[in-house]
């Protein structure tokens, strides 16, 4: 493995760590990490929100990067298909994409506004974001 591969990899970890608290943070049951196997998808972390709804994250982020998070075009992508795949199953519960960075413009800003308004996911959410608990709280 690459020197590169490597930092991404405990980048990926420390974020999710960081997902992980926060969700906690504002009362969500968190599960772990679940494989749908019937659709190739794993879900970063299953939940149960304050309310009781069972809610499915994935997280996308690093804390460094040239282009981080969800302003990746190939990640943006990824977030999106693993959303499509699992509106397959019909009833899933929502999805939510957590991130580090949001696109603010080019083509993963479109995509992924597209994607939500498809209903592949649910939400996108930048943790790092002023007000994003609250955003999240309104979905939930």
């Amino acid at each position: 493995m690459t020197d590169f591969q490597a930092a991404a990899g405990r980048q990926g970890r420390q974020f999710a760590e960081q997902c992980d608290d926060a969700l906690k943070n504002l009362g969500f049951e968190l599960t772990g990490r679940m494989r749908l196997n019937e659709i190739g998808v794993e879900i970063d972390q299953a939940s149960a929100a304050p309310s009781g709804r069972v809610i499915w994250f994935e997280y996308k982020g690093s804390i460094r990067g040239a282009i981080p998070g969800l302003r990746r075009t190939d990640t943006t992508k990824k977030a999106i298909a693993n959303g499509a795949l699992i509106r397959t199953l019909g009833d899933a519960p929502p999805f939510v994409v957590l991130t580090s960075h949001l696109p603010e413009s080019g083509s993963a800003r479109a995509m992924l506004r597209s994607a939500v308004e498809a209903g592949y996911i649910s939400a996108a959410v930048c943790i790092y974001n002023p007000g994003w608990e609250d955003e999240l709280r309104q979905l939930f």
